[in-house]
């Protein structure tokens, strides 16, 4: 029997997930407002691959809310870290028992057990990005080679391998998706803020166009060393920075600028990183001020130098 799940948030992340889930045979629900919900009860989910420009047209049950009634397998909530305050008292209500929360924080999850009990939270995170641009979306998953920077990972809150996890892990395997699992996901999600931001930053100081970033090597060495910094303010407070391949910023700068010069003049870090920054700077100079308070780390001088108010600069 095809899973029934719902996929809570309809921009780029939010549809790459549900039309792919879709196309490979679960029954897919997404919650959509204004000119998205119109878009795709109209015209269907439309998604166009970045890489080969191959347009795929999937229909799905597309609602606007959620009522408390609603009952899924699996509620996937794909929105802002500045969005979820606001969803939170909706899903409080629902009877369903298993919200995965894919959205970005360094800060834990007790606000999502306050809500919705701790036996219903998991967690989850791409790797995938994309734009939604008149009602395409423009996209790229990372898989194979590519899964050097990302990996698309689920987690529980207490790290324990559940058969509920294991059944979502094969549900996006089974969706193409190259999915693993992390046994200490608020780990993985500080070190994520620790690369992500940087990477934000030196992109916006050239106004989101990768291609103009790859030939200032002199940014791209800032970002690892803002990168670094974060990393060990992490590893300060006792916790180890997961996944445990992203050590390899600790490799000579010089060969990870010229790793990330040639990453940049690519579709892939278009579409996963670039178009990002574009709709979500709100979210990244929040997701930076919810880091560096964390730690009160007085070393982020190089951090601090790159930061978003530099960004036209």
């Amino acid at each position: 029997m095809a899973e029934k799940i719902l996929v809570y948030g309809a921009g780029a992340i939010g549809s790459i997930f549900a039309g792919k889930l879709a196309k490979y045979g679960n029954d897919i629900t997404i919650l959509a407002r204004g000119k998205r919900f119109e878009e795709i009860t109209s015209n269907g989910l439309i998604l166009k691959n970045a890489l080969n420009n191959k347009i795929e047209t999937i229909n799905l049950k597309c609602i606007r809310e959620l009522n408390e009634n609603d009952i899924y397998d699996y509620i996937i909530i794909v929105v802002q870290n500045n969005q979820i305050d606001d969803i939170l008292p909706i899903l409080k209500k629902n009877k369903s028992n298993n919200f995965v929360f894919v959205v970005n924080t360094p800060l834990g999850y007790e606000k999502y057990i306050n809500a919705v009990g701790k036996e219903r939270v998991m967690l989850g995170f791409p790797s995938a990005g994309g734009e939604r641009k008149n009602g395409i979306v423009t996209y790229f998953i990372g898989t194979g080679i590519a899964k050097i920077m990302q990996t698309t990972t689920f987690a529980e809150i207490d790290g324990k391998n559940t058969s509920r996890l294991k059944k979502l892990v094969k549900i996006f395997k089974n969706a193409k998706f190259d999915p693993t699992y992390s046994n200490n996901m608020d780990a993985w999600q500080k070190t994520h803020i620790a690369f992500v931001v940087p990477i934000a930053n030196a992109l916006l100081r050239f106004n989101s166009e990768n291609i103009k970033l790859a030939k200032s090597r002199k940014t791209i060495k800032e970002m690892i060393y803002a990168t670094r910094e974060g990393f060990e303010a992490i590893k300060n407070s006792g916790i180890q920075i997961e996944p445990r391949k992203l050590n390899f910023y600790y490799l000579p700068v010089w060969l990870l600028a010229t790793f990330y010069q040639i990453l940049f003049l690519t579709k892939i870090s278009e579409y996963s990183m670039a178009k990002h920054t574009i709709v979500a700077k709100d979210e990244i100079e929040l997701l930076e001020k919810q880091f560096l308070a964390l730690y009160h780390h007085d070393d982020f001088k190089i951090w601090k130098s790159m930061h978003l108010t530099k960004a036209s600069t």
